[in-house]
Parts: structure tokens; C-alpha cells; sequence
């Protein structure tokens, strides 16, 4: 069965920009895809158009088996899926680190107490306890990437999307990023420059180029 499903899928941003027009691709359960392509072929905004963070102009989308179209659709997805942003700036917001990282269970209405036990978990793995109280602006962007992944990890999600995860951070972060990883069990979509990184991950490759995206 299919994760992802993608059939004639288009959109372009204002300005008459093109992005894509009719691409098409899926993922199976359990794939762990890498994508790679040059700046601006359109990585990111596949990712965005998945999640539902940008609307689509034509074509569908369609999540285990399920057509999603509408917000509701894709709040629902959302809850089995964990994002993690190019920029960790757009997905800090709250005061303190581990506020952050709670953020989306405290959202479902899990038990603070609970939060707090996979919170502190989390933390433990990422070696970033000692940044709990923290104010996430104050931190250096590995940490800032850390803390995002935690916050996107806590909830256990079925899908895991990843945009650039490992641009700008040091050799500890990616080893500290691909231990955790490594042990995900469900689908994963990457999208990356890093090929040393995907190549130790993905099980599959895609290159995005020219509205077309082709296994290599």
C-alpha cells in the first residue's frame, strides 16, 4: 500500500511562477525516500503541498490511501505525520525549549505528566536536557535543529518529512540526527543536498528536476 500518492499534481506560486505540472510519484509504506534536486526545483514546496501548508492548484493528493483535500482532511493527516521545517526559526515559537517540544502533545490532550515523561526522554537522546529552560531564539542553529526534530519526533508519527535536515549543522548533529533516524520505523520523505547523509538513510532515491521526479 502507498503512503503517498501524487496524480497530476500542480501549482505555481503568484506571479505565474510554475512549480509543477501534472508531476506524479508515490511512496510505500515503510519507504524511507530521499529526494535531491537543484535550488528552486521545487523540494520544499512538494513537502508544503503534502502537508497542506500550500493549496494546490490541480491534481490530488492522496495520504494512505486516502484522497486529502480539504483543511479538515489535512488536519487529520497531519496528526500521523511529523514535519520538520527547512528553517528551524519557523517551527520555534514558544518560550522555552521544552514548551516547544511538548507543544503537539500538549495539543492532543495528553497529560502535562506525560508530555513531560516523552519530553525529557527526547531530551535525553538528543543530549539537550540541559537546554529545557532555554529560550529557543538564544540557541545555536544545530541546537535549534535538534529541538525542532524532538518537537516533531514526541508525537511518534507514521510519516516522517524532513526538509533539509542536516544544512548548517556540524558532524555531531547529523550523527546524533542519523542515530534516532535509523531506527524509525515508518515512511520517510528527505529532501536534501546531503547525499552522504540520504545514501545512509533512504532506501530509495528521487531527483526533482524540470517538473519531473525520476528514481535514480
Amino acid at each position: 500500500m502507498n503512503c503517498i500518492t501524487v496524480h497530476n499534481l500542480s501549482f505555481s506560486y503568484p506571479g505565474h511562477i510554475e512549480v509543477f505540472n501534472d508531476l506524479n510519484f508515490s511512496v510505500v509504506n515503510g519507504e524511507k525516500a530521499g529526494i535531491t534536486g537543484p535550488n528552486g526545483s521545487g523540494k520544499s514546496t512538494l513537502l508544503l503541498l503534502l502537508m497542506g501548508l500550500l493549496k494546490k492548484e490541480s491534481g490530488s493528493i492522496n495520504l494512505w490511501g486516502k484522497s486529502v483535500e480539504t483543511p479538515d482532511d489535512f488536519r487529520k493527516a497531519r496528526l500521523k505525520t511529523g514535519f520538520l521545517f527547512q528553517d528551524p526559526d519557523d517551527q520555534l515559537f514558544l518560550p522555552t525549549v521544552e514548551e516547544d517540544i511538548a507543544f503537539a502533545l500538549l495539543n492532543r490532550g495528553i497529560s502535562r505528566e506525560n508530555a513531560r515523561e516523552k519530553v525529557d526522554t527526547l531530551c535525553e537522546t538528543f543530549r539537550i536536557g540541559h537546554l529545557k529552560k532555554r529560550i529557543p531564539f538564544h540557541l545555536s542553529w544545530g541546537q535549534k535543529r535538534l529541538v525542532s526534530l524532538a518537537g516533531v519526533l514526541v508525537t511518534e508519527p507514521d510519516l516522517l518529512m524532513l526538509d533539509e535536515p542536516t544544512a548548517g549543522v556540524d558532524d555531531r548533529v547529523i550523527e546524533t540526527i542519523l542515530a534516532y533516524i535509523e531506527g524509525f520505523s515508518g515512511t520517510m520523505l528527505i529532501s536534501s543536498h546531503d547525499k552522504a547523509f540520504l545514501d545512509s538513510i533512504c532506501t530509495s532515491r528521487y531527483r526533482l528536476l524540470n517538473n519531473r521526479l525520476e528514481k535514480c
